[in-house]
């Protein structure tokens, strides 16, 4: 009954934002309207529609007011992928699993987070002095003890887990429940649910504002066909234009040219390519990650010596990329994670690598 409502709240949220489309959309130019998105590019809005567009944003704003509402009692309701939650008042000990990113973005003073070695996030986290959760990346569960000895009265979680994690959990603390992958709308959410509405939009705007400088700067690199590779233990993968959130960001929200292989594996069933096929990549510029984020362990020195192997190869040796120098290895905890710090990380990346001059 619960998913039934969550997503009933989640249709009601898009159906407001036709309305503010189709409202918004009348007198304008059909030469201006998107084409339609493919079945891959169903998921959330990209950040960057939401800044060309203001009925983009609209759509997104309604999204995150359809995952919180105002009960009959007075109190805030957040709707999610296991139920709903009823939002505790001014909430002082908040622990946080897998949403850290949102929650420093937004500023939310966390009692207790998941910390991980070489994790991108953690001179921030142990700089404010938080304390640590453990979660098993291989089960995906969570140290319910340690969650317990911080006594929280509220607890973030990624929609990630499984339910019986989230109703372990509830019976430490009520659990508020977002999707990380779609970063934006959570943010929203989150603010919303927290009563920090206005830092979220206003986070929101930072963020955006940073996405557009980084665009503009980017725009004066004549040769900015892009390509990014994954180097995994037994393959590599070549990352699509538009149809996945790792690789997206560089085209729809820096605006750089995707390779035209990429484009093609916007339809690809699987993203694994040959080394035969790697000299035909035409791209300037590679962003390759070898490893598995944050699940790595002995599976990432596999990857990197995978890595370590393919540079020696003849055919290696032939793209273009590498011919020219722009083969630029990045850190795979970062450019596998979800979230607006994360994001914000690998533009910095970028222009490093790119407009080396411009890069703050």
């Amino acid at each position: 009954m619960k998913m039934k409502k969550y997503v009933l709240r989640l249709v009601t949220g898009a159906a407001a934002a036709a309305l503010l489309l189709s409202g918004c959309a009348a007198g304008e130019k059909s030469a201006s309207e998107p084409s339609s998105a493919s079945a891959g590019q169903t998921d959330a809005v990209t950040s960057a529609t939401v800044r060309d567009s203001g009925t983009a944003r609209a759509q997104i704003e309604a999204e995150a007011a359809a995952l919180v509402h105002q009960n009959e009692n007075g109190q805030i309701v957040l709707s999610h992928k296991y139920g709903e939650t009823v939002m505790p008042e001014h909430p002082q000990r908040i622990v946080c699993i897998k949403l850290e990113d949102l929650a420093l973005a937004l500023g939310v003073d966390l009692t207790a987070c998941q910390q991980l070695e070489g994790y991108y996030l953690e001179d921030q986290i142990q700089s404010l002095g938080i304390g640590s959760i453990a979660v098993d990346e291989e089960s995906n569960t969570v140290n319910l003890e340690q969650v317990l000895s911080y006594e929280p009265d509220l607890i973030l979680l990624r929609d990630s887990f499984e339910p019986s994690v989230y109703e372990e959990l509830s019976k430490i603390a009520p659990v508020a429940a977002f999707d990380l992958k779609d970063t934006e709308v959570s943010l929203l959410a989150m603010g919303k649910a927290l009563g920090m509405e206005q830092e979220a939009l206003s986070r929101l705007e930072q963020y955006h504002q940073k996405l557009d400088n980084a665009k503009e700067a980017l725009s004066a690199v004549s040769d900015n066909e892009t390509a990014m590779l994954r180097v995994l233990k037994k393959e590599v993968r070549l990352y699509p234009a538009s149809t996945n959130d790792m690789s997206r960001f560089l085209y729809q929200d820096l605006g750089l040219t995707p390779d035209p292989m990429a484009e093609e594996y916007d339809n690809k069933d699987s993203l694994a390519i040959s080394m035969e096929m790697l000299p035909e990549l035409t791209a300037e510029h590679i962003f390759l990650v070898a490893g598995y984020g944050t699940a790595g362990g002995s599976s990432d020195e596999e990857a990197k010596k995978r890595f370590e192997e393919m540079q020696q190869d003849p055919l290696w040796q032939e793209v273009p990329a590498v011919k020219k120098g722009n083969v630029y290895e990045v850190d795979s905890r970062l450019w596998l994670a979800h979230g607006i710090l994360a994001v914000e990380q690998k533009v910095d990346d970028v222009l490093e690598h790119m407009t080396p001059e411009s890069a703050q």
